[in-house]
């Protein structure tokens, strides 16, 4: 039985979401994770944090859940180091390329979901990439013309009326059909 298979993105290599994902590995999931990143990114900061972390490459055709302290990994290299806490627009394409790969995994090779680190966007902008956020990306990405954004936790569902816009243009991209 193939089981849930999720692509993880870390988001901006020098700021959290190496760390969360690191976190998430040490606990044992009811699903494949497989990170788009950089290992040996993920190592050092493993190191780092002092908390084990094993990387298996992965393989489309391994519908093995990995232990706790193990992820699945589809290598990208960083452009250059990553110094933890210290932001670098040489980044900013490896950011882009490791959404770009999750992505197309997620609509050619049967993943069930896409959950991102949080990137930081001027910086991806600073490296030459016009890029306003994750959702209008991955629409981009898929073809899709009319996206909703939706948070969503225990007890409360937020779908967003607009994505990101200037605030400026809200009040004209709200409109009656656009909320029904």
């Amino acid at each position: 039985m193939k089981p849930i298979r999720i692509a993880v993105t870390p988001g901006e290599p020098a700021g959290i979401g190496p760390d969360l994902i690191i976190a998430l590995a040490q606990e044992q999931w009811d699903a494949q994770l497989v990170v788009f990143c950089d290992g040996d990114m993920l190592k050092a900061r493993a190191q780092l944090l002092g908390l084990p972390l094993q990387l298996q490459p992965y393989d489309a055709g391994n519908n093995a859940i990995q232990p706790a302290g193990t992820l699945y990994l589809q290598q990208i290299d960083t452009a250059t180091a990553v110094i933890p806490g210290e932001l670098n627009s040489d980044n900013g394409h490896y950011v882009v390329e490791t959404l770009r790969q999750a992505c197309q995994a997620n609509m050619e090779e049967g993943f069930d979901a896409v959950v991102t680190g949080p990137v930081n966007k001027s910086i991806i902008n600073k490296a030459g990439v016009s890029f306003s956020g994750h959702t209008e990306y991955f629409a981009h990405q898929s073809n899709t013309m009319d996206v909703v954004m939706l948070l969503s936790t225990d007890g409360l569902n937020v779908a967003l009326a607009t994505t990101h816009i200037p605030l400026e243009y809200v009040s004209k991209a709200i409109t009656k059909d656009r909320l029904n």
